[in-house]
Protein backbone atom coordinates (compact mmCIF):
# COMPACT_ATOMS: atom_id res chain seq x y z
CA UNK A 1 0.00 0.00 0.00
CA UNK A 2 1.39 3.53 -0.40
CA UNK A 3 2.66 5.65 2.14
CA UNK A 4 0.55 6.01 4.40
CA UNK A 5 -0.76 2.51 4.54
CA UNK A 6 2.52 0.71 5.45
CA UNK A 7 2.77 0.12 8.82
CA UNK A 8 5.08 2.78 11.24
CA UNK A 9 7.55 -0.46 12.07
CA UNK A 10 9.71 1.67 14.52
CA UNK A 11 6.42 2.79 16.28
CA UNK A 12 5.84 -0.77 16.56
CA UNK A 13 9.08 -2.27 17.90
CA UNK A 14 9.09 0.37 20.52
CA UNK A 15 5.64 -0.18 22.00
CA UNK A 16 4.96 -3.54 20.76
CA UNK A 17 7.78 -5.81 21.62
CA UNK A 18 7.23 -6.10 24.86
CA UNK A 19 4.01 -7.87 24.36
CA UNK A 20 4.97 -10.19 22.65
CA UNK A 21 5.94 -12.91 25.28
CA UNK A 22 1.75 -12.09 26.60
CA UNK A 23 -0.22 -12.90 23.41
CA UNK A 24 1.44 -15.76 22.28
CA UNK A 25 -1.94 -18.31 21.39
CA UNK A 26 -1.56 -21.50 19.25
CA UNK A 27 2.26 -21.13 20.24
CA UNK A 28 2.39 -23.30 22.50
CA UNK A 29 5.55 -21.71 24.22
CA UNK A 30 6.92 -22.25 28.01
CA UNK A 31 6.76 -19.52 30.35
CA UNK A 32 10.19 -19.08 30.69
CA UNK A 33 13.46 -20.12 28.51
CA UNK A 34 14.56 -22.02 31.09
CA UNK A 35 11.71 -24.23 31.13
CA UNK A 36 13.03 -25.39 27.56
CA UNK A 37 14.67 -29.08 27.04
CA UNK A 38 18.47 -28.09 26.38
CA UNK A 39 19.04 -30.53 23.99
CA UNK A 40 22.19 -30.73 21.31
CA UNK A 41 21.71 -29.66 17.59
CA UNK A 42 21.13 -32.55 16.02
CA UNK A 43 20.46 -32.58 12.20
CA UNK A 44 16.59 -33.90 12.08
CA UNK A 45 15.60 -33.91 8.35
CA UNK A 46 16.51 -30.08 7.52
CA UNK A 47 14.42 -27.04 7.59
CA UNK A 48 11.10 -26.31 5.85
CA UNK A 49 10.87 -24.66 2.39
CA UNK A 50 10.10 -20.60 3.25
CA UNK A 51 6.21 -19.89 1.75
CA UNK A 52 5.98 -16.24 0.88
CA UNK A 53 2.49 -14.54 2.07
CA UNK A 54 1.63 -11.23 0.21
CA UNK A 55 -1.38 -9.57 -1.09
CA UNK A 56 -1.79 -7.14 -4.31
CA UNK A 57 -4.53 -5.72 -6.29
CA UNK A 58 -7.01 -2.15 -6.11
CA UNK A 59 -9.27 -0.26 -3.42
CA UNK A 60 -10.81 2.76 -2.72
CA UNK A 61 -7.62 4.16 -1.97
CA UNK A 62 -5.49 3.56 -4.89
CA UNK A 63 -8.16 3.57 -7.76
CA UNK A 64 -11.50 5.43 -8.66
CA UNK A 65 -14.74 3.55 -9.06
CA UNK A 66 -13.99 3.65 -12.94
CA UNK A 67 -11.19 1.91 -12.97
CA UNK A 68 -12.16 -0.76 -9.96
CA UNK A 69 -15.02 -1.65 -11.80
CA UNK A 70 -12.97 -2.95 -14.40
CA UNK A 71 -11.29 -5.42 -12.75
CA UNK A 72 -14.07 -6.40 -10.00
CA UNK A 73 -14.51 -10.16 -10.47
CA UNK A 74 -18.02 -11.64 -9.72
CA UNK A 75 -18.23 -14.89 -7.32
CA UNK A 76 -19.13 -16.58 -10.11
CA UNK A 77 -15.95 -15.98 -11.86
CA UNK A 78 -13.58 -15.80 -8.74
CA UNK A 79 -12.80 -20.33 -9.18
CA UNK A 80 -11.80 -19.60 -12.59
CA UNK A 81 -9.45 -16.83 -11.56
CA UNK A 82 -8.37 -19.45 -9.03
CA UNK A 83 -7.22 -21.86 -11.06
CA UNK A 84 -5.01 -19.61 -12.96
CA UNK A 85 -3.58 -18.33 -10.04
CA UNK A 86 -2.71 -21.79 -8.61
CA UNK A 87 -0.71 -22.83 -11.81
CA UNK A 88 2.03 -20.47 -9.85
CA UNK A 89 0.31 -20.35 -6.20
CA UNK A 90 0.22 -23.12 -3.81
CA UNK A 91 -2.57 -20.55 -1.18
CA UNK A 92 -4.43 -17.86 -2.85
CA UNK A 93 -7.84 -15.66 -1.40
CA UNK A 94 -9.89 -13.65 -3.77
CA UNK A 95 -11.92 -11.01 -2.26
CA UNK A 96 -13.60 -8.78 -4.51
CA UNK A 97 -16.28 -6.44 -3.72
CA UNK A 98 -17.21 -2.55 -4.40
CA UNK A 99 -14.42 -1.08 -2.98
CA UNK A 100 -11.58 -3.57 -3.50
CA UNK A 101 -10.56 -6.28 -5.77
CA UNK A 102 -7.30 -7.91 -3.31
CA UNK A 103 -5.53 -10.96 -3.76
CA UNK A 104 -3.65 -12.65 -1.10
CA UNK A 105 -1.33 -15.73 -2.16
CA UNK A 106 0.76 -17.58 -0.47
CA UNK A 107 4.22 -18.87 -2.65
CA UNK A 108 6.83 -21.33 -2.63
CA UNK A 109 9.40 -19.47 -4.87
CA UNK A 110 11.69 -17.86 -4.18
CA UNK A 111 11.61 -15.62 -7.18
CA UNK A 112 8.26 -13.43 -7.38
CA UNK A 113 7.43 -11.10 -9.95
CA UNK A 114 4.09 -8.94 -8.72
CA UNK A 115 3.82 -7.65 -12.21
CA UNK A 116 3.01 -11.12 -13.74
CA UNK A 117 0.41 -11.66 -10.97
CA UNK A 118 -0.92 -7.92 -11.62
CA UNK A 119 -0.79 -8.58 -15.30
CA UNK A 120 -2.91 -11.87 -14.40
CA UNK A 121 -5.50 -10.06 -13.05
CA UNK A 122 -5.88 -7.51 -15.72
CA UNK A 123 -5.93 -10.04 -18.49
CA UNK A 124 -8.41 -11.96 -16.86
CA UNK A 125 -10.65 -9.34 -17.11
CA UNK A 126 -9.70 -8.25 -20.08
CA UNK A 127 -9.06 -4.54 -18.78
CA UNK A 128 -4.89 -4.03 -20.84
CA UNK A 129 -4.71 -0.49 -21.56
CA UNK A 130 -7.21 0.90 -18.82
CA UNK A 131 -5.72 0.17 -15.96
CA UNK A 132 -1.69 1.32 -14.99
CA UNK A 133 0.69 0.27 -12.36
CA UNK A 134 -0.29 3.31 -9.90
CA UNK A 135 -3.70 1.83 -9.27
CA UNK A 136 -1.93 -1.09 -7.63
CA UNK A 137 -0.86 -1.96 -4.00
CA UNK A 138 1.51 -4.85 -3.56
CA UNK A 139 2.44 -6.28 0.11
CA UNK A 140 4.97 -8.58 1.82
CA UNK A 141 4.21 -10.46 4.55
CA UNK A 142 3.93 -7.91 7.27
CA UNK A 143 1.96 -5.06 5.59
CA UNK A 144 0.26 -7.75 3.76
CA UNK A 145 -0.72 -9.28 7.19
CA UNK A 146 -1.78 -6.00 8.48
CA UNK A 147 -3.85 -5.26 5.07
CA UNK A 148 -6.35 -8.27 5.71
CA UNK A 149 -6.79 -6.80 9.68
CA UNK A 150 -7.63 -3.70 8.41
CA UNK A 151 -10.04 -5.14 5.73
CA UNK A 152 -11.65 -7.66 8.27
CA UNK A 153 -12.42 -4.79 11.26
CA UNK A 154 -13.38 -1.89 8.38
CA UNK A 155 -11.40 0.55 9.40
CA UNK A 156 -9.86 -0.03 5.43
CA UNK A 157 -13.67 0.39 4.14
CA UNK A 158 -14.42 3.44 2.69
CA UNK A 159 -16.96 3.45 5.68
CA UNK A 160 -15.53 2.50 8.81
CA UNK A 161 -17.53 0.53 10.38
CA UNK A 162 -19.13 -0.66 7.75
CA UNK A 163 -21.29 -3.79 8.33
CA UNK A 164 -20.82 -6.02 5.34
CA UNK A 165 -16.97 -6.89 4.70
CA UNK A 166 -16.24 -9.00 7.50
CA UNK A 167 -18.94 -11.42 5.70
CA UNK A 168 -17.76 -10.34 2.51
CA UNK A 169 -14.38 -11.93 3.65
CA UNK A 170 -15.98 -14.69 5.10
CA UNK A 171 -17.64 -15.56 1.67
CA UNK A 172 -14.19 -15.01 -0.33
CA UNK A 173 -12.71 -17.61 2.41
CA UNK A 174 -15.26 -20.16 1.78
CA UNK A 175 -15.06 -19.84 -2.63
CA UNK A 176 -11.32 -20.45 -1.85
CA UNK A 177 -11.59 -23.19 0.69
CA UNK A 178 -14.14 -25.27 -1.98
CA UNK A 179 -11.47 -24.62 -4.42
CA UNK A 180 -8.58 -25.89 -2.64
CA UNK A 181 -7.15 -22.29 -2.53
CA UNK A 182 -6.09 -22.35 1.32
CA UNK A 183 -3.76 -23.96 3.35
CA UNK A 184 -1.72 -23.64 6.53
CA UNK A 185 -1.12 -19.91 6.33
CA UNK A 186 -4.01 -18.10 4.49
CA UNK A 187 -6.05 -20.46 7.13
CA UNK A 188 -4.22 -19.24 10.28
CA UNK A 189 -4.22 -15.76 9.01
CA UNK A 190 -8.17 -15.51 7.80
CA UNK A 191 -9.06 -17.24 11.60
CA UNK A 192 -7.18 -14.29 12.83
CA UNK A 193 -8.97 -12.06 11.18
CA UNK A 194 -12.28 -13.17 11.61
CA UNK A 195 -11.92 -13.36 15.68
CA UNK A 196 -10.63 -9.34 15.06
CA UNK A 197 -13.35 -8.39 13.34
CA UNK A 198 -15.79 -10.38 15.72
CA UNK A 199 -13.79 -8.31 18.42
CA UNK A 200 -14.22 -5.03 16.99
CA UNK A 201 -18.08 -5.69 17.34
CA UNK A 202 -17.93 -6.64 21.25
CA UNK A 203 -15.20 -4.55 22.15
CA UNK A 204 -14.84 -1.64 20.62
CA UNK A 205 -18.15 1.17 18.98
CA UNK A 206 -16.49 1.05 16.11
CA UNK A 207 -19.72 -0.51 14.60
CA UNK A 208 -22.05 2.09 16.41
CA UNK A 209 -24.59 3.10 14.32
CA UNK A 210 -22.51 2.34 11.18
CA UNK A 211 -24.00 2.50 7.26
CA UNK A 212 -23.29 0.28 4.71
CA UNK A 213 -23.67 1.77 1.51
CA UNK A 214 -27.09 0.65 1.08
CA UNK A 215 -28.06 2.91 4.69
CA UNK A 216 -25.38 5.40 3.40
CA UNK A 217 -27.65 6.24 0.21
CA UNK A 218 -30.65 6.03 1.62
CA UNK A 219 -29.09 8.84 4.04
CA UNK A 220 -27.73 10.81 1.74
CA UNK A 221 -31.62 10.75 0.05
CA UNK A 222 -32.98 12.45 3.44
CA UNK A 223 -30.16 14.65 3.48
CA UNK A 224 -31.45 15.90 -0.31
CA UNK A 225 -35.45 15.88 0.12
CA UNK A 226 -35.44 16.08 4.04
CA UNK A 227 -38.66 14.07 4.93
CA UNK A 228 -39.07 11.39 2.40
CA UNK A 229 -42.75 10.77 3.47
CA UNK A 230 -43.92 11.76 0.54
CA UNK A 231 -40.98 11.09 -1.73
CA UNK A 232 -41.26 7.60 -3.71
CA UNK A 233 -38.16 5.40 -4.75
CA UNK A 234 -37.35 2.75 -6.97
CA UNK A 235 -34.47 -0.51 -6.29
CA UNK A 236 -33.25 -2.21 -9.11
CA UNK A 237 -31.55 -5.22 -7.75
CA UNK A 238 -33.02 -7.62 -5.13
CA UNK A 239 -29.44 -8.58 -3.37
CA UNK A 240 -28.57 -8.43 -0.08
CA UNK A 241 -27.41 -4.33 -0.54
CA UNK A 242 -31.12 -4.14 -2.37
CA UNK A 243 -32.68 -5.46 1.19
CA UNK A 244 -30.58 -3.04 3.33
CA UNK A 245 -31.46 -0.78 0.94
CA UNK A 246 -35.31 -1.30 1.19
CA UNK A 247 -35.29 -1.61 5.53
CA UNK A 248 -33.72 1.94 5.42
CA UNK A 249 -36.20 3.19 3.46
CA UNK A 250 -39.01 2.07 5.19
CA UNK A 251 -36.98 2.72 8.17
CA UNK A 252 -37.00 6.66 7.38
CA UNK A 253 -41.25 6.03 6.09
CA UNK A 254 -40.81 6.63 2.36
CA UNK A 255 -44.53 7.45 0.83
CA UNK A 256 -44.25 4.51 -1.84
CA UNK A 257 -41.96 2.04 -2.35
CA UNK A 258 -41.37 0.27 -6.12
CA UNK A 259 -39.01 -3.09 -6.46
CA UNK A 260 -37.80 -4.10 -10.02
CA UNK A 261 -35.03 -6.78 -10.84
CA UNK A 262 -34.85 -9.15 -13.65
CA UNK A 263 -35.38 -12.16 -12.12
CA UNK A 264 -38.72 -11.22 -10.85
CA UNK A 265 -39.35 -14.06 -8.64
CA UNK A 266 -36.16 -12.40 -6.32
CA UNK A 267 -37.81 -8.78 -6.39
CA UNK A 268 -40.89 -10.74 -5.16
CA UNK A 269 -38.94 -12.93 -2.52
CA UNK A 270 -37.07 -9.51 -1.48
CA UNK A 271 -40.39 -7.97 -0.78
CA UNK A 272 -41.97 -10.65 0.71
CA UNK A 273 -38.73 -10.82 3.43
CA UNK A 274 -39.45 -6.66 3.85
CA UNK A 275 -43.30 -7.70 4.56
CA UNK A 276 -42.67 -10.52 7.22
CA UNK A 277 -39.68 -8.53 8.86
CA UNK A 278 -41.07 -4.75 9.64
CA UNK A 279 -44.46 -5.17 7.88
CA UNK A 280 -43.88 -2.86 4.75
CA UNK A 281 -46.09 -3.16 1.69
CA UNK A 282 -44.17 -2.02 -1.80
CA UNK A 283 -45.12 -2.61 -5.10
CA UNK A 284 -43.12 -4.90 -7.99
CA UNK A 285 -42.25 -3.46 -11.26
CA UNK A 286 -41.22 -5.93 -14.09
CA UNK A 287 -37.68 -5.45 -14.96
CA UNK A 288 -38.87 -4.96 -18.98
CA UNK A 289 -41.20 -2.04 -17.74
CA UNK A 290 -39.25 -0.71 -14.90
CA UNK A 291 -38.05 2.64 -17.29
CA UNK A 292 -41.91 3.28 -17.72
CA UNK A 293 -42.45 4.46 -13.83
CA UNK A 294 -39.04 6.49 -13.50
CA UNK A 295 -41.34 10.17 -14.20
CA UNK A 296 -43.17 9.18 -11.12
CA UNK A 297 -40.33 8.34 -8.68
CA UNK A 298 -37.83 10.82 -7.09
CA UNK A 299 -34.97 8.34 -5.72
CA UNK A 300 -33.70 5.46 -7.75
CA UNK A 301 -31.12 3.54 -5.99
CA UNK A 302 -29.42 0.47 -7.91
CA UNK A 303 -27.48 -2.24 -7.19
CA UNK A 304 -27.71 -5.19 -9.48
CA UNK A 305 -24.68 -7.71 -10.45
CA UNK A 306 -24.93 -6.23 -14.72
CA UNK A 307 -21.59 -6.16 -16.18
CA UNK A 308 -23.44 -3.37 -18.21
CA UNK A 309 -25.23 -0.25 -17.40
CA UNK A 310 -28.93 -0.53 -16.64
CA UNK A 311 -30.07 2.99 -17.33
CA UNK A 312 -28.33 5.57 -20.02
CA UNK A 313 -29.23 9.34 -20.29
CA UNK A 314 -32.00 8.48 -22.69
CA UNK A 315 -34.05 6.77 -19.73
CA UNK A 316 -33.89 9.81 -17.57
CA UNK A 317 -33.64 12.83 -20.35
CA UNK A 318 -37.48 13.19 -19.75
CA UNK A 319 -37.75 14.01 -15.88
CA UNK A 320 -39.79 16.93 -15.07
CA UNK A 321 -39.60 16.45 -11.20
CA UNK A 322 -35.99 16.56 -9.15
CA UNK A 323 -34.57 12.86 -8.77
CA UNK A 324 -31.94 11.31 -7.25
CA UNK A 325 -29.98 8.96 -8.69
CA UNK A 326 -27.63 6.28 -6.54
CA UNK A 327 -25.55 4.26 -8.22
CA UNK A 328 -23.98 1.42 -5.18
CA UNK A 329 -23.26 -1.25 -8.19
CA UNK A 330 -19.45 -1.97 -9.38
CA UNK A 331 -19.53 -2.53 -12.33
CA UNK A 332 -21.79 0.44 -12.29
CA UNK A 333 -25.28 0.28 -12.97
CA UNK A 334 -25.87 3.87 -14.25
CA UNK A 335 -24.02 5.66 -17.42
CA UNK A 336 -22.18 8.53 -16.78
CA UNK A 337 -23.97 10.34 -19.39
CA UNK A 338 -27.12 10.68 -16.90
CA UNK A 339 -25.00 13.48 -15.12
CA UNK A 340 -26.46 15.61 -17.88
CA UNK A 341 -30.22 15.28 -17.60
CA UNK A 342 -32.03 18.14 -16.27
CA UNK A 343 -33.30 17.39 -13.03
CA UNK A 344 -31.31 14.49 -11.70
CA UNK A 345 -28.89 14.31 -9.45
CA UNK A 346 -26.64 11.16 -10.28
CA UNK A 347 -24.12 9.61 -7.20
CA UNK A 348 -21.99 6.64 -7.35
CA UNK A 349 -20.38 4.78 -3.89
CA UNK A 350 -17.69 6.93 -4.51
CA UNK A 351 -19.42 9.92 -3.10
CA UNK A 352 -21.26 8.20 -0.17
CA UNK A 353 -18.66 9.75 2.09
CA UNK A 354 -20.16 13.37 2.17
CA UNK A 355 -23.15 11.99 3.45
CA UNK A 356 -24.15 13.14 7.06
CA UNK A 357 -23.60 10.53 9.46
CA UNK A 358 -24.19 11.67 12.88
CA UNK A 359 -21.82 8.79 14.45
CA UNK A 360 -19.23 9.05 12.83
CA UNK A 361 -17.16 11.09 15.22
CA UNK A 362 -18.08 8.41 18.07
CA UNK A 363 -17.03 5.67 16.22
CA UNK A 364 -13.34 7.18 14.93
CA UNK A 365 -13.13 7.52 19.22
CA UNK A 366 -12.03 4.14 19.02
CA UNK A 367 -9.98 3.76 16.01
CA UNK A 368 -6.71 3.71 18.19
CA UNK A 369 -8.20 0.53 20.18
CA UNK A 370 -8.87 -1.06 17.28
CA UNK A 371 -5.50 -0.20 15.56
CA UNK A 372 -3.64 -1.68 18.61
CA UNK A 373 -5.94 -4.95 18.59
CA UNK A 374 -4.68 -5.21 15.10
CA UNK A 375 -1.01 -4.95 16.20
CA UNK A 376 -0.99 -6.99 19.04
CA UNK A 377 -2.61 -10.01 16.26
CA UNK A 378 0.01 -9.00 13.69
CA UNK A 379 2.66 -9.62 16.42
CA UNK A 380 1.15 -13.03 16.83
CA UNK A 381 0.55 -13.87 13.65
CA UNK A 382 4.15 -12.85 12.57
CA UNK A 383 5.75 -14.95 15.44
CA UNK A 384 3.77 -18.18 14.26
CA UNK A 385 4.70 -17.28 10.50
CA UNK A 386 8.38 -16.65 10.77
CA UNK A 387 8.69 -19.63 12.95
CA UNK A 388 7.75 -21.95 10.25
CA UNK A 389 10.72 -21.63 8.00
CA UNK A 390 12.54 -22.52 10.82
CA UNK A 391 11.00 -25.82 11.72
CA UNK A 392 12.27 -29.08 10.75
CA UNK A 393 11.10 -30.78 7.39
CA UNK A 394 9.41 -33.48 9.25
CA UNK A 395 7.36 -31.17 11.11
CA UNK A 396 5.03 -30.66 8.20
CA UNK A 397 4.48 -34.70 7.27
CA UNK A 398 1.83 -35.30 9.56
CA UNK A 399 3.77 -38.17 11.38
CA UNK A 400 4.29 -38.05 15.13
CA UNK A 401 7.11 -36.77 15.94
CA UNK A 402 9.35 -38.26 18.11
CA UNK A 403 10.36 -36.53 21.66
CA UNK A 404 13.41 -35.30 20.70
CA UNK A 405 11.63 -33.46 17.52
CA UNK A 406 8.57 -32.25 19.72
CA UNK A 407 11.37 -31.07 22.12
CA UNK A 408 13.47 -29.22 19.03
CA UNK A 409 10.01 -27.50 17.79
CA UNK A 410 9.16 -26.66 21.19
CA UNK A 411 12.83 -24.76 21.23
CA UNK A 412 12.12 -22.99 17.84
CA UNK A 413 9.22 -21.58 18.78
CA UNK A 414 10.94 -20.24 22.03
CA UNK A 415 13.16 -18.69 20.27
CA UNK A 416 11.11 -17.12 17.75
CA UNK A 417 9.17 -15.96 20.89
CA UNK A 418 12.52 -14.53 22.38
CA UNK A 419 13.22 -12.23 19.16
CA UNK A 420 10.37 -11.47 18.34
CA UNK A 421 11.93 -7.51 18.26
CA UNK A 422 14.80 -8.82 16.26
CA UNK A 423 11.96 -9.67 13.52
CA UNK A 424 10.63 -6.34 13.52
CA UNK A 425 13.74 -4.25 13.63
CA UNK A 426 14.89 -6.55 10.51
CA UNK A 427 11.19 -5.72 9.10
CA UNK A 428 11.60 -2.27 10.01
CA UNK A 429 13.50 -1.41 6.32
CA UNK A 430 10.39 -2.09 4.42
CA UNK A 431 9.78 0.74 1.70
CA UNK A 432 7.21 -0.14 -0.02
CA UNK A 433 9.01 -1.33 -2.94
CA UNK A 434 7.92 -5.21 -3.34
CA UNK A 435 11.21 -6.50 -4.68
CA UNK A 436 13.08 -4.48 -1.88
CA UNK A 437 10.80 -5.96 0.35
CA UNK A 438 11.02 -9.55 -1.03
CA UNK A 439 14.24 -9.47 -0.61
CA UNK A 440 14.60 -8.07 3.11
CA UNK A 441 11.55 -11.17 3.66
CA UNK A 442 14.56 -13.96 2.73
CA UNK A 443 17.08 -11.65 4.47
CA UNK A 444 15.01 -12.09 7.48
CA UNK A 445 14.39 -16.06 7.09
CA UNK A 446 18.52 -16.40 6.51
CA UNK A 447 19.64 -14.24 9.29
CA UNK A 448 16.89 -15.93 11.96
CA UNK A 449 18.21 -19.06 10.67
CA UNK A 450 21.52 -18.49 11.58
CA UNK A 451 20.78 -17.10 14.86
CA UNK A 452 18.47 -19.92 15.31
CA UNK A 453 22.00 -22.24 14.49
CA UNK A 454 24.18 -19.83 16.99
CA UNK A 455 21.67 -20.32 20.10
CA UNK A 456 21.32 -23.64 19.87
CA UNK A 457 24.98 -24.34 19.52
CA UNK A 458 25.76 -22.64 22.63
CA UNK A 459 22.80 -24.33 24.56
CA UNK A 460 20.82 -21.36 24.37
Amino acid sequence: MKGSNNLNLNSFIKEQATDARRIRYNLGIPERSDDLPQIEEVELGGTAIPSTFFAFGLNHRTAPINIREKLHIDDAEIPAFIRLLKKKLSECLVLSTCNRTEVYAVSDSTNIDIKFYIDELIAFKAARGEVNDEHFFSLISCAASQQLFNVATSIDSKIVGDSQILRQLRAAYSIAQENGSTGRILHQLCQRAFKLGKQTYTESSIHDGAVSASVAAVEFAAETFGSLEDKSALIIGAGEMARQTAEALVNKRVGKLFITNRTRTHAEELLSRLSDSIGSDGEIVDFATFRGILPEVDIVISSTGSEEPILYRKDLASQTRNTLVVDIAVPRDVDISVRDCQNVILKNIDDLNVIVDVTRQRRLSDLPKVKKMITHEMVDFLTWYYTLPLLPSYEKTGIKPSRQQTDEVLRIKGFLNQNVSEIHRLYARTNGNFDEDLASHFDLIDRLRSMKTRAFAAGV
